[in-house]
């Protein structure tokens, strides 16, 4: 015989569960959206070698990002096109790369690569950054 308090601790116990798994899975999603290049499995010790010039990883779990970059002639420096993960639809926007994060050894991966996370203030993005390889051509 079981008392309708304890059906009410079952199902709390149950949704607590779902609820854990589902973020789990989400988290797990979120994660690996960025991954290394899966069709080149053999750079992965590279990505993770990676270090900025404060000498902090840029590879946190497969978080970098093929990059459309370019060189700033007028500030002599690079550019990122960045879109805002809240708002995927919108046109990216322009950033400068700070030199503190741009990697000047030899870019396996053959394309410019960005480690960044968004920070919002204000309802405005701006980039955190991590590192930064210029591609082939930079």
């Amino acid at each position: 015989m079981t008392s309708s308090n304890g059906r009410q601790v079952h199902l709390y116990r149950l949704m607590v569960a779902r609820t854990v798994g589902l973020f789990a899975v989400t988290s797990f999603g979120i994660n690996t959206a960025h991954s290394h290049d899966l069709m080149r499995p053999e750079l992965n010790a590279w990505f993770k070698s990676l270090k900025n010039k404060a000498g902090e990883p840029c590879c946190d779990g497969g978080d970098g990002q093929y990059a459309e970059a370019e060189w700033d002639t007028a500030k002599n420096g690079y550019r990122v096109l960045l879109k805002n993960p809240q708002r995927p639809s919108e046109r990216g926007q322009w950033f400068d790369v700070p030199n503190s994060v741009v990697l000047n050894g030899q870019n396996l991966s053959g394309r410019a690569m960005v480690w960044w996370w968004p920070s919002y203030a204000d309802g405005r993005m701006t980039p955190l950054w991590r590192c930064f390889i210029p591609g082939p051509e930079g």
